[in-house]
């Protein structure tokens, strides 16, 4: 009873399918799990899949060859991936495990780490090195782990029937199937070149049997994909939306077009261009807020966009603008090491790489390298870069994300990333992952990020591992600047106070220096608590005056302090979870904090210039 209102503040923002269906989703997996022939339609191989048309293969292997950059990885990664793969290795979200024979059943590491090896991303990477390097052994151990899933996975047990995995599984088995189906035949595994005796009377049985099989095998894939898409258009997650019901619809959009089965294409577009409409904002970002997010949803609308104007099918007018704006968005919120910024829930996972990304968009929609915006007023980053790229800085400045899914959303309002000598400096400790374990909490707080606690209280009302009761509301923000000085003005109000009011003010003057200024208004007085977040790299010399030098390689730069707050450095270690930062799920590597702490009066300005 404690938590009910804590509770209907988070309810009260859902719409009415999350909350509807929600507890009938829950209801329905329990169902299956314990009658099984309720879930009979979709496990039992009752009749063949219907045939694929050549042209639609075409149209399909054509883009993963020509366009799909995204999905080409180098050579180096496919083969160490394949070796892996091989002798029985699953390096997932950083963390290995030998399964020679996974039971698809078990959840082996945790819910996220299940999904990725259910995902079979491996999948396409061995079917290139079949057809592209001529070496068989890759795909005939993903063979075996396709004939395993398909005869072991049991909907309601397993988490490879949730309907994300499932998305995300039918996707890449198509695409490896388009790949590797002509090829997946004993002969080609074996270096022969055709199914003639030695005699030469015709083909051996030990061939035909082989070649037999071979068939056999195609055919229960091809028609596992099918059942598999059946089974998606009906558990939409309508009750979750946001980036998961995107990944359905990219499902069920190819899934179409690769049966081409009018019934899921037709749905599939109609939600295709209904969820573009919502989720992407008019400047080109995502409605989650999350950079991370944003580079799939980005991938996958590629994908769905290139296929269906292959095939022919109509696409709104303003489709290919709108993704030209998500191109910028995406090269805007990274970086030119490869790597993104880590605001709300983000990590740099293989799949969201941008330049790969940003490669696929320059094919399918045009997204020329023209200068970014300085400004994403919906999204509400502002951003600002000197000519030659070495310093950049990144503002949060927009609500935590979309209020009826705020599942990845962070107490980072008016938090910002800084890179100075093309280098990090100030950081946003990223996410470790979703498995509710002892950084799940911390990295969604306010102490994670370069911001203000005010109070003693989170800046959004965060809880559980993906919940969210009252959010931080954006009062203002603005920024303007030119190649060597910038200025951004931003102000929020914390969850638990709308009458306080915390100002930022972040200038870049044209000697190079910075300065960062801080006031809370609405109180006479207030306890407040500054955390600047700096990876390890980065060292840092105390002064006797109060200040800082900090230096990474050459570049050094003075700390200075204002306002009459105490200054103290918390170095990461094993006994606390703060000041460790999380470039990718998986990963934590120690890092630094500076905290400014104390009381200030109303409208005194404290902070620190650089």
């Amino acid at each position: 009873m404690k938590r009910l209102p804590l509770l209907i503040r988070t309810i009260a923002p859902l719409r009415w399918e999350q909350i509807i269906l929600r507890p009938l989703q829950i209801v329905r997996k329990a169902a299956r799990r314990q009658l099984p022939l309720l879930a009979g339609r979709w496990e039992h191989e009752l009749l063949p899949a219907p045939p694929v048309d050549d042209h639609r293969l075409a149209i399909i292997r054509e883009a993963l060859n020509s366009d799909f950059a995204h999905l080409r990885p180098s050579l180096d990664e496919v083969t160490f991936q394949a070796m892996e793969l091989i002798s029985g290795r699953f390096t997932l979200l950083n963390e290995t495990r030998q399964l020679d024979q996974p039971d698809w059943n078990q959840r082996h590491v945790g819910h996220l780490w299940n999904y990725q090896l259910h995902y079979f991303g491996f999948a396409i990477g061995a079917a290139r090195l079949l057809v592209e390097r001529g070496q068989p052994a890759p795909m005939e151990r993903c063979r075996r782990l396709i004939e395993s899933w398909i005869d072991n996975a049991r909907v309601g047990q397993s988490d490879g029937w949730d309907a994300y995995p499932v998305s995300r599984r039918v996707v890449n088995w198509i695409y490896a199937y388009t790949l590797a189906a002509g090829h997946l035949d004993s002969d080609s595994r074996q270096g022969n070149t055709s199914l003639i005796s030695d005699d030469g009377s015709g083909p051996s049985s030990k061939a035909a049997s082989s070649a037999s099989d071979d068939q056999l095998f195609v055919e229960r894939w091809r028609a596992s994909i099918h059942r598999q898409l059946d089974y998606l258009d009906s558990n939409l997650e309508f009750h979750l939306l946001a980036n998961h019901l995107l990944a359905n619809v990219r499902a069920l959009v190819i899934g179409g077009l690769f049966f081409d089965n009018q019934r899921w294409l037709r749905r599939g577009e109609r939600l295709l261009w209904r969820e573009m409409d919502e989720q992407i904002l008019d400047d080109g970002g995502h409605y989650e807020r999350s950079p991370m997010y944003h580079a799939l949803a980005l991938s996958d609308l590629l994908e769905c966009v290139r296929l269906l104007t292959a095939c022919g099918r109509p696409i709104p007018a303003n489709t290919m603008p709108r993704l030209r704006r998500m191109a910028a968005f995406l090269a805007a919120l990274s970086y030119d090491d490869g790597t993104l910024a880590l605001f709300n829930d983000s990590a740099n996972t293989a799949e969201t790489r941008p330049g790969p990304i940003l490669d696929t968009a320059r094919h399918i929609c045009g997204a020329a390298d023209d200068p970014l915006p300085g400004i994403f007023p919906q999204s509400g980053y502002h951003l600002w870069s000197s000519p030659d790229g070495d310093e950049k800085i990144i503002v949060d400045a927009g609500p935590p994300s979309v209020i009826y899914n705020a599942a990845h959303a962070h107490c980072d309002m008016l938090s910002f990333e800084l890179r100075l000598g093309g280098r990090p400096w100030f950081i946003d400790s990223g996410v470790h992952g979703y498995g509710g374990d002892r950084f799940r909490e911390y990295c969604r707080s306010t102490r994670a990020h370069n911001t203000l606690m005010i109070e003693g209280s989170e800046q959004s009302e965060v809880w559980g591992t993906f919940r969210l009761g009252r959010p931080a509301k954006m009062i203002a923000a603005a920024s303007h600047g030119e190649e060597s000085r910038w200025r951004f003005d931003g102000a929020c109000h914390p969850h638990f106070d709308r009458d306080i009011e915390h100002h930022r003010r972040i200038e870049r003057f044209t000697d190079g220096s910075w300065l960062f200024e801080d006031r809370l208004r609405g109180r006479p007085e207030l306890t407040v608590r500054s955390f600047l977040h700096l990876p390890c790299e980065v060292s840092i010399t105390p002064h006797r005056d109060g200040g800082l030098t900090l230096r990474r390689k050459s570049v050094v730069r003075q700390f200075i302090p204002f306002g009459n707050l105490t200054l103290s450095i918390h170095e990461a270690d094993d006994e606390s979870v703060e000041g460790w930062v999380f470039p990718d799920f998986g990963v934590a590597l120690p890092g630094r904090m500076i905290i400014l702490t104390g009381r200030v009066r109303d409208d005194q300005p404290f902070g620190f210039r650089i």
